[in-house]
This record gives structure tokens, sequence and C-alpha cells, in this order.
């Protein structure tokens, strides 16, 4: 003999529920759709890493150790690679220079030269050479680039 099942609440026998749950499922499936589509481009962190620097950043002396030129356009701004140290701690890092939107020298980033660099106190090993407000770099003072062809 089979067992026999309880008979179900009264609330479970309304279809009302059903309606409820998919309407929660679609809300809930909205908003993380929402979410998905807002999440900020990888160029979009990376401003927001600079500017953070910039604005709680220390400094410190630095030397330029290489530059890797961008593979697909050699006309922009490479990858320098730089090393600092902080608290007797060397830091080997690099920073591309072609997603910083401002004008550099390319005078300016030669192996060997002193470099000065920005870093997070709470984390060292998070540095910058440049950024859209500030520049450790030689060179002219940073400014907007501007559009192709644009004369002033």
């Amino acid at each position: 003999m089979l067992p026999t099942l309880a008979p179900l609440p009264p609330w479970a026998r309304s279809p009302y529920w059903a309606v409820a749950a998919a309407a929660a499922a679609a809300v809930g499936g909205g908003a993380w759709l929402l979410r998905r589509l807002r999440r900020p481009s990888a160029e979009q962190l990376e401003c927001a890493r600079r500017l953070r620097l910039h604005a709680i950043g220390r400094i410190a002396g630095g030397e330029i150790l290489d530059m890797l030129p961008v593979a697909d356009a050699p006309t922009l701004p490479p990858t320098l690679i730089y090393q600092y140290e902080v608290g007797g701690v060397t830091y080997q890092v690099s920073q591309a220079l072609h997603l910083v939107p401002v004008a550099l020298d390319p005078a300016s980033w030669i192996p060997g030269w002193p470099v000065q660099v920005k870093y997070d106190p709470a984390n060292p090993g998070n540095s910058m050479v440049a950024c859209e407000h500030w520049r450790g770099l030689a060179g002219p003072a940073p400014g907007p680039v501007s559009p192709r062809g644009a004369t002033g």
C-alpha cells in the first residue's frame, strides 16, 4: 500500500503563488541583467585606479628599466617597466602609457632615467608614473591629448 500524501495547504491550491514566484524570478533576473550590463570596462577600471592613486598616493624615486612598444601601433606610447623602493623592498612594475589620455614626451621614457612613482601606501606594489592629472616623467607639463590635425 502506498503512503498517502497530506492535503495541500490553502495557499498552495491557489494559482497566485505561481504568479508571485514568476514575478519574483523576473525581477531578480532583471536586476542581475542590469547589474551585468552596467559593469565598468577595463579602461574605466584602469582610469579609476590611476585617479585613486593620484588622490592617495605617495611619491618615491625610481628608475625606468625598459620600454615595450605597442605591437599593433608603434607610434603609441610604450609600456614602461620601472622599479622603485619603499620600506627596503624593491618593486619592479609596469604601466601601459598608451592608456593614459595625456600628451607625453617620447624623450621622457628612456631606460636608465630617473622617474617619480606614485604608489598606494597600503599596497606599495600598486603604482603609476603618469595619470590624467600628474606625471612623474621628465618633459613638458601634461595636458589633454588634442585631436589629430588640430592646431594650437
